[in-house]
């Protein structure tokens, strides 16, 4: 509500420019040694956009795809609503190897009935170029596992095939 003059004039902008994404990264784990990964450590990949996004999720989560090893895995939205960094989290599981490193194919980010926009309500382009195998995120998530032990000699004390306290044994585990 106000007045209009006619010798004045005003200028409207109207925002049409949907928000792209720039880059995809994995950016950080919990638990990491020496480059790998182990079950119950969590990936953060993070979603750069050309401007600030709001996520809204009440309908669904977005999510990006993973690929450990040669399995998809999904990384879930977590945080970042408001921001030009989106991030995505995924928890490593047991039995899971990738011996190269954790890579992220092209155009993975999907909206899964949610939806990532600019303050005007624009969606977002999501299109986006793979991320190759990163060596710095390596997985090895399997047990190692003990198949056999042997006893392979005793040097002092053994009589009669009986092991007395004191005696010492050399003994290989497989």
């Amino acid at each position: 509500v106000g007045n209009w003059s006619s010798s004045g004039s005003s200028t409207i902008v109207i925002n049409t420019t949907a928000p792209s994404l720039n880059s995809v990264a994995i950016s950080s784990s919990t638990g990491i040694q020496n480059s790998f990964l182990k079950a119950g450590d969590v990936v953060s990949v993070t979603a750069t956009f050309s401007e600030s996004v709001i996520v809204d999720n009440a309908g669904g989560t977005p999510t990006l795809t993973l690929v450990v090893g040669s399995t998809n895995r999904t990384a879930t939205y977590a945080s970042g609503s408001g921001s030009t960094s989106l991030v995505f989290q995924y928890t490593i599981q047991a039995g899971e190897t990738d011996s190269d490193g954790i890579s992220i194919g092209a155009n993975a980010l999907t909206l899964n009935s949610g939806t990532i926009r600019d303050a005007a309500g624009n969606g977002a382009t999501l299109t986006h170029s793979a991320v190759s195998a990163n060596s710095s995120y390596m997985v090895d998530a399997i047990l190692p596992t003990v198949e056999s032990v042997e006893i392979t000699s005793a040097t002092t004390g053994m009589q009669n095939n009986f092991l007395n306290a004191g005696d010492v044994v050399s003994v290989t585990a497989t």
